[in-house]
């Protein structure tokens, strides 16, 4: 599913710009601040129809009511208007048929930023994040079973304040009780599926970026394999009164983490800075083979990330992706890493695009 061309139109500091994509591997070279992980971030629009940095509304270009994404890719073509004035709204066709933005499916897509490392280090929604990324895109059951998750706990959260004033009575929890059981059983299941997928292939995929031959092992924090409905409810009734006390949702998926552990200790103990970015390395290129399927793999995002490489992880990295299209963002061409693939070259200058 590579993109072959791709329209930009008041979107960030992109005015107006057309560009034909001619490669599976796209170096985007400027200065910072030039556009780069602008340019990156509409393409990352166009597959999930949200920023992975900021509120839609914000990425409409200063001094515009609204912005405009087309790009065509080897089957379809994709086109976006968001609207900001006088309200927010969007417009979203397929091959020139409107469609709904619950319906928008264009193609999956895996993107690799600095501030990834904070995976490892801010703490675990950022974790939950890492998982509901890649499930999002596999699954659509699980975003609806999402939406329903946040909508049952802000429920569940008001009841449990109204009962802690004496305003409800505690048996009317058993009907959000029962809510929350069956989804965390169901999203609970798609995440240990894919923490087990990750386990799987971890050890050796970090081998072949680094050449190092430590032990991994994923440990999932959330319901066991074992874990049922009727089990379920009874962690919730020993946990009702404090739960009332706080007026917080103690037990569900919204709580979920998984660690990793790097020869039987935590990797935050046991690695440097540069091995805790080849652990994320490894995550994200785990993550593309998980959401690929025959004939179809996700586009791949790297923001800024071989400055922290050096030249031999680069091409390792590269070597790992061969049927993706890839985009990087640099200021230098001297990151390309050397591979035997025809790199095009897109320069960018403040929000213009020179191939």
């Amino acid at each position: 599913m590579e993109l072959t061309s791709i329209e930009f139109q008041n979107f960030r500091n992109y005015e107006k710009i057309s560009v034909k994509i001619n490669s599976k591997l796209v170096l985007l070279l400027g200065d910072n601040a030039s556009g780069k992980t602008n340019f990156i971030e509409g393409v990352y629009f166009l597959s999930r129809l949200e920023s992975f940095r900021s509120p839609t509304q914000s990425l409409v270009k200063t001094g515009y009511d609204h912005l405009r994404i087309k790009a065509k890719n080897t089957t379809k073509t994709m086109e976006v208007v968001v609207q900001t004035d006088p309200v927010l709204r969007g417009v979203y066709k397929i091959d020139n048929v409107k469609t709904k933005k619950n319906f928008w499916s264009t193609f999956r897509i895996v993107n690799f930023l600095p501030n990834d490392l904070n995976l490892f280090i801010i703490g675990p929604a950022l974790r939950r994040s890492f998982l509901n990324q890649a499930l999002n895109q596999k699954y659509k059951t699980y975003s609806l079973d999402l939406l329903s998750l946040e909508h049952v706990l802000k429920q569940r959260s008001a009841l449990l304040n109204s009962i802690f004033k004496k305003e409800a009575r505690e048996q009317e929890l058993v009907f959000w009780d029962e809510q929350l059981a069956d989804l965390a059983l169901r999203i609970s299941a798609l995440r240990r599926e894919y923490i087990l997928f990750i386990q799987k292939s971890f050890n050796e995929t970090y081998q072949e970026i680094t050449d190092f031959k430590n032990k991994f092992s994923l440990v999932y924090t959330g319901l066991t394999e074992q874990a049922n409905k009727t089990k379920f409810m009874e962690i919730l009734y020993k946990k009702r009164q404090d739960e009332i006390r706080s007026g917080m949702n103690l037990i569900g998926p919204h709580r979920d983490d998984f660690i990793i552990n790097k020869d039987g200790i935590l990797n935050l103990n046991n690695s440097s800075r540069g091995e805790l970015r080849s652990q994320i390395l490894v995550l994200k290129l785990l993550q593309a083979r998980y959401l690929s399927y025959p004939g179809s793999q996700p586009i791949i995002l790297l923001d800024d990330v071989f400055s922290e490489l050096d030249e031999i992880r680069r091409t390792k990295l590269i070597e790992a992706l061969p049927d993706y299209q890839i985009f990087i963002t640099t200021t230098e061409e001297h990151h390309l890493p050397k591979v035997n693939i025809d790199a095009q070259v897109l320069h960018i200058d403040n929000g213009k695009v020179i191939v």
